[in-house]
């Protein structure tokens, strides 16, 4: 096996441990809570111990923010193109299907007082605002397009993910609204407060 075959097959490894422990990541802060996650439980999850998951990782926060960034990855090219409502209802959708319907975002809406939080870890806050800069350009791209009024971008961003992050406490998704019909409402909710009423 050449050095750099084994140097690609170490790296995989890595990224596939890597993954577990996100995933048991997710699934302990979903659980206990932020503040009350043990690394220790999470190793166990993984069958590492604390000292090794270390090797991986260095704290919560950077396993909260990584959750994050993972969400920002995993977007659909739809919240990137078309018109800013299409775009809207695209990263609307998908934030509430993953807060719904994911242990990841169940974990991420249910710790979002710790991700808006004014003490945040750097990395968290800076993960924190990179997916909030996902949706203020959508609504950015609508003002300057004439679609959205001109509205104060980052004081409603923050209003659009408090109200998104609520829905684990009380949507339940084998109930009678579907998800489609939630999402439409939203919208609904959210386009009367930004379209632009001069059109």
């Amino acid at each position: 096996m050449t050095e750099g075959a084994s140097g690609e097959r170490k790296a995989l490894r890595q990224a596939r441990r890597r993954k577990e422990i996100l995933a048991a990541a997710a699934e302990e802060f979903a659980t206990c809570g932020y503040h009350e996650a043990s690394l220790r439980r999470v190793g166990e999850r993984v069958g590492l111990s604390k000292p090794s998951l270390y090797y991986y990782v260095s704290s919560k926060s950077d396993l909260l923010a990584e959750l994050l960034s993972d969400a920002i990855e995993t977007q659909p090219i739809e919240v990137e193109q078309g018109e800013p409502s299409e775009r809207l209802r695209a990263f609307v959708h998908t934030h509430v299907s993953r807060v719904v319907n994911t242990v990841a975002g169940r974990a991420l809406a249910e710790n979002s007082a710790v991700l808006m939080s004014r003490s945040a870890a750097p990395g968290l806050a800076e993960a924190r605002r990179h997916y909030e800069d996902v949706l203020m350009s959508i609504l950015k791209a609508g003002i300057e397009a004439g679609e959205f009024r001109d509205v104060p971008l980052r004081p409603v961003v923050k209003f659009i993910f408090g109200g998104l992050n609520s829905l684990p406490q009380w949507y339940e998704p084998d109930g009678k609204i579907s998800l489609d019909r939630m999402v439409d409402d939203i919208m609904a909710i959210l386009l009367a407060g930004v379209l632009n009423s001069d059109d």
